[in-house]
Protein backbone atom coordinates (compact mmCIF):
# COMPACT_ATOMS: atom_id res chain seq x y z
CA UNK A 1 0.00 0.00 0.00
CA UNK A 2 1.39 3.41 -1.04
CA UNK A 3 2.00 6.20 1.48
CA UNK A 4 -1.00 8.58 1.40
CA UNK A 5 0.87 11.65 2.68
CA UNK A 6 2.84 13.39 -0.01
CA UNK A 7 6.38 14.14 0.82
CA UNK A 8 7.10 17.64 2.01
CA UNK A 9 9.43 19.76 -0.14
CA UNK A 10 11.74 22.34 1.28
CA UNK A 11 12.78 25.48 -0.70
CA UNK A 12 15.87 27.24 0.17
CA UNK A 13 15.96 31.00 -0.69
CA UNK A 14 19.18 32.83 -0.56
CA UNK A 15 18.94 36.18 1.28
CA UNK A 16 21.12 39.08 0.02
CA UNK A 17 21.13 41.95 2.61
CA UNK A 18 23.45 44.05 0.51
CA UNK A 19 21.05 43.96 -2.40
CA UNK A 20 18.22 45.23 -0.28
CA UNK A 21 20.28 48.20 0.83
CA UNK A 22 21.23 48.95 -2.75
CA UNK A 23 17.53 48.99 -3.72
CA UNK A 24 16.70 51.30 -0.90
CA UNK A 25 19.55 53.64 -1.74
CA UNK A 26 18.45 53.68 -5.35
CA UNK A 27 14.88 54.66 -4.39
CA UNK A 28 16.16 57.35 -2.03
CA UNK A 29 18.47 58.68 -4.73
CA UNK A 30 15.63 58.87 -7.21
CA UNK A 31 13.47 60.71 -4.65
CA UNK A 32 16.17 63.21 -3.93
CA UNK A 33 16.75 63.69 -7.65
CA UNK A 34 13.05 64.38 -8.14
CA UNK A 35 13.14 66.96 -5.34
CA UNK A 36 16.11 68.62 -6.95
CA UNK A 37 14.34 68.73 -10.30
CA UNK A 38 11.24 70.25 -8.67
CA UNK A 39 13.37 72.89 -6.88
CA UNK A 40 15.14 73.77 -10.13
CA UNK A 41 11.78 74.08 -11.92
CA UNK A 42 10.34 76.28 -9.22
CA UNK A 43 13.44 78.47 -9.23
CA UNK A 44 13.28 78.80 -13.00
CA UNK A 45 9.55 79.66 -13.07
CA UNK A 46 8.54 81.25 -9.73
CA UNK A 47 11.73 83.01 -8.62
CA UNK A 48 11.56 85.69 -11.37
CA UNK A 49 7.94 86.39 -10.45
CA UNK A 50 8.89 86.56 -6.76
CA UNK A 51 11.61 89.07 -7.58
CA UNK A 52 9.11 91.19 -9.51
CA UNK A 53 6.65 91.03 -6.64
CA UNK A 54 9.41 92.03 -4.22
CA UNK A 55 10.30 95.03 -6.38
CA UNK A 56 6.64 96.06 -6.60
CA UNK A 57 6.28 95.65 -2.83
CA UNK A 58 9.33 97.84 -2.26
CA UNK A 59 7.93 100.46 -4.64
CA UNK A 60 4.58 100.33 -2.87
CA UNK A 61 6.30 100.86 0.47
CA UNK A 62 8.22 103.84 -0.89
CA UNK A 63 5.03 105.29 -2.38
CA UNK A 64 3.24 104.79 0.95
CA UNK A 65 6.03 106.57 2.81
CA UNK A 66 5.91 109.47 0.31
CA UNK A 67 2.12 109.63 0.67
CA UNK A 68 2.46 109.78 4.47
CA UNK A 69 4.94 112.64 4.14
CA UNK A 70 2.63 114.49 1.73
CA UNK A 71 -0.32 113.86 4.06
CA UNK A 72 1.61 115.41 6.95
CA UNK A 73 2.50 118.43 4.82
CA UNK A 74 -1.12 118.87 3.74
CA UNK A 75 -2.32 118.59 7.33
CA UNK A 76 0.15 121.28 8.38
CA UNK A 77 -1.01 123.49 5.50
CA UNK A 78 -4.66 122.97 6.48
CA UNK A 79 -3.84 123.77 10.10
CA UNK A 80 -1.97 126.93 9.06
CA UNK A 81 -4.85 127.92 6.78
CA UNK A 82 -7.38 127.41 9.58
CA UNK A 83 -5.26 129.46 11.97
CA UNK A 84 -4.94 132.12 9.29
CA UNK A 85 -8.71 132.17 8.85
CA UNK A 86 -9.21 132.46 12.62
CA UNK A 87 -6.75 135.34 12.77
CA UNK A 88 -8.43 136.97 9.77
CA UNK A 89 -11.89 136.56 11.32
CA UNK A 90 -10.64 137.96 14.61
CA UNK A 91 -8.98 140.89 12.87
CA UNK A 92 -12.10 141.54 10.79
CA UNK A 93 -14.28 141.44 13.90
CA UNK A 94 -11.96 143.84 15.71
CA UNK A 95 -11.97 146.09 12.64
CA UNK A 96 -15.76 146.08 12.51
CA UNK A 97 -15.94 146.90 16.22
CA UNK A 98 -13.41 149.68 15.83
CA UNK A 99 -15.31 151.02 12.81
CA UNK A 100 -18.61 150.95 14.73
CA UNK A 101 -16.95 152.72 17.66
CA UNK A 102 -15.53 155.39 15.34
CA UNK A 103 -18.88 155.87 13.64
CA UNK A 104 -20.54 156.26 17.03
CA UNK A 105 -17.82 158.67 18.10
CA UNK A 106 -18.27 160.71 14.90
CA UNK A 107 -22.03 160.77 15.40
CA UNK A 108 -21.53 161.93 18.99
CA UNK A 109 -19.08 164.63 17.91
CA UNK A 110 -21.48 165.83 15.21
CA UNK A 111 -24.24 165.93 17.79
CA UNK A 112 -22.04 167.92 20.15
CA UNK A 113 -21.02 170.26 17.32
CA UNK A 114 -24.64 170.83 16.43
CA UNK A 115 -25.39 171.45 20.09
CA UNK A 116 -22.69 174.09 20.47
CA UNK A 117 -23.66 175.71 17.19
CA UNK A 118 -27.21 176.09 18.44
CA UNK A 119 -25.88 177.61 21.63
CA UNK A 120 -23.85 180.14 19.67
CA UNK A 121 -26.51 181.04 17.12
CA UNK A 122 -29.05 183.50 18.40
CA UNK A 123 -31.89 182.91 15.96
CA UNK A 124 -31.51 179.14 15.60
CA UNK A 125 -32.87 178.38 19.06
CA UNK A 126 -36.03 179.38 20.81
CA UNK A 127 -35.46 181.75 23.72
CA UNK A 128 -35.47 180.15 27.16
CA UNK A 129 -34.66 176.60 28.24
CA UNK A 130 -34.88 173.78 25.69
CA UNK A 131 -34.36 170.02 25.70
CA UNK A 132 -31.20 169.12 23.84
CA UNK A 133 -31.20 165.32 24.24
CA UNK A 134 -32.47 162.38 26.27
CA UNK A 135 -30.87 158.96 26.51
CA UNK A 136 -31.78 155.86 28.52
CA UNK A 137 -29.04 153.27 28.98
CA UNK A 138 -29.97 149.67 29.80
CA UNK A 139 -28.31 148.02 32.83
CA UNK A 140 -27.82 144.44 33.99
CA UNK A 141 -31.29 144.62 35.51
CA UNK A 142 -33.80 144.56 32.61
CA UNK A 143 -36.11 146.84 34.60
CA UNK A 144 -33.50 149.47 35.51
CA UNK A 145 -32.33 152.26 33.17
CA UNK A 146 -29.84 155.10 33.61
CA UNK A 147 -31.17 158.31 32.08
CA UNK A 148 -29.20 161.36 30.91
CA UNK A 149 -31.15 164.54 30.09
CA UNK A 150 -29.34 167.57 28.64
CA UNK A 151 -30.94 171.01 28.88
CA UNK A 152 -29.60 174.18 27.25
CA UNK A 153 -30.42 177.79 26.54
CA UNK A 154 -29.20 180.39 24.08
CA UNK A 155 -25.84 181.90 24.99
CA UNK A 156 -27.17 185.36 24.20
CA UNK A 157 -29.50 185.16 27.17
CA UNK A 158 -26.43 185.23 29.43
CA UNK A 159 -28.41 184.63 32.61
CA UNK A 160 -29.03 181.78 35.03
CA UNK A 161 -31.87 179.41 34.24
CA UNK A 162 -33.45 177.50 37.11
CA UNK A 163 -36.46 175.27 37.53
CA UNK A 164 -37.45 171.62 37.58
CA UNK A 165 -38.14 168.80 35.18
CA UNK A 166 -40.91 166.24 35.40
CA UNK A 167 -40.38 162.89 33.66
CA UNK A 168 -43.10 160.31 33.06
CA UNK A 169 -43.14 157.00 31.19
CA UNK A 170 -46.22 155.79 29.31
CA UNK A 171 -46.88 152.16 28.58
CA UNK A 172 -48.98 149.12 29.36
CA UNK A 173 -49.25 147.28 32.63
CA UNK A 174 -50.94 144.04 31.68
CA UNK A 175 -54.10 144.94 29.74
CA UNK A 176 -54.25 148.51 31.07
CA UNK A 177 -52.37 151.58 29.87
CA UNK A 178 -50.56 153.62 32.50
CA UNK A 179 -48.36 156.69 32.91
CA UNK A 180 -45.74 156.53 35.66
CA UNK A 181 -44.04 159.59 37.15
CA UNK A 182 -40.57 159.79 38.64
CA UNK A 183 -41.89 159.00 42.12
CA UNK A 184 -43.41 155.74 40.85
CA UNK A 185 -40.18 155.02 38.97
CA UNK A 186 -38.10 155.40 42.11
CA UNK A 187 -36.36 158.68 41.17
CA UNK A 188 -38.25 161.25 43.23
CA UNK A 189 -41.07 163.62 42.22
CA UNK A 190 -38.97 165.89 39.95
CA UNK A 191 -35.48 166.98 38.94
CA UNK A 192 -34.14 170.46 39.64
CA UNK A 193 -31.81 172.33 37.31
CA UNK A 194 -29.79 175.51 37.47
CA UNK A 195 -27.37 176.53 34.72
CA UNK A 196 -26.26 179.39 32.52
CA UNK A 197 -25.53 177.63 29.23
CA UNK A 198 -26.36 173.90 29.55
CA UNK A 199 -26.66 171.14 32.13
CA UNK A 200 -26.97 167.37 32.11
CA UNK A 201 -29.28 165.71 34.61
CA UNK A 202 -28.90 162.01 35.30
CA UNK A 203 -30.45 159.34 37.46
CA UNK A 204 -31.85 155.83 37.62
CA UNK A 205 -35.43 154.73 36.96
CA UNK A 206 -36.89 151.34 37.81
CA UNK A 207 -39.84 150.03 35.82
CA UNK A 208 -42.48 147.96 37.66
CA UNK A 209 -42.58 144.21 37.07
CA UNK A 210 -44.43 143.42 33.83
CA UNK A 211 -44.60 147.06 32.67
CA UNK A 212 -44.07 147.61 28.92
CA UNK A 213 -42.83 151.17 28.23
CA UNK A 214 -43.85 152.95 25.04
CA UNK A 215 -42.78 156.60 25.38
CA UNK A 216 -41.14 159.16 27.68
CA UNK A 217 -42.63 162.61 28.30
CA UNK A 218 -40.64 165.57 29.61
CA UNK A 219 -42.07 168.74 31.17
CA UNK A 220 -39.48 171.45 31.75
CA UNK A 221 -40.75 174.08 34.20
CA UNK A 222 -38.30 177.03 34.29
CA UNK A 223 -38.79 179.78 36.82
CA UNK A 224 -40.25 182.83 35.15
CA UNK A 225 -40.57 181.13 31.77
CA UNK A 226 -42.94 179.02 29.70
CA UNK A 227 -43.27 175.27 30.14
CA UNK A 228 -41.43 173.14 27.58
CA UNK A 229 -42.87 169.71 26.76
CA UNK A 230 -41.21 166.98 24.71
CA UNK A 231 -42.18 163.37 24.15
CA UNK A 232 -39.86 160.63 22.88
CA UNK A 233 -40.64 157.12 21.75
CA UNK A 234 -39.02 154.62 24.12
CA UNK A 235 -37.26 152.72 21.34
CA UNK A 236 -35.66 155.95 20.06
CA UNK A 237 -33.93 156.89 23.32
CA UNK A 238 -32.94 153.50 24.76
CA UNK A 239 -29.30 152.44 24.34
CA UNK A 240 -28.72 148.73 24.81
CA UNK A 241 -25.61 147.40 26.59
CA UNK A 242 -22.39 149.41 26.54
CA UNK A 243 -22.93 151.04 23.18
Amino acid sequence: MANANPSRRLRVVEVDPAGRWRSRLLVAGLWLASLALVWLWLRATIAPQFSEVSRELAQARRALAAAEVEKGQLQRLVSQHERGEQVARGANQELQQALAARQEEIASLRNDLSFYQRLMEGGAQQPGVSVHSLALRATDDPRAFQFALTLSQNLKRNRQASGKVEISVSGANGQQSARLGLAELGAGPSLEFSFKYFQQLSGLIMLPEGFKPASVRLRVLPEGGGTVEREFMWKDVVIEGDA
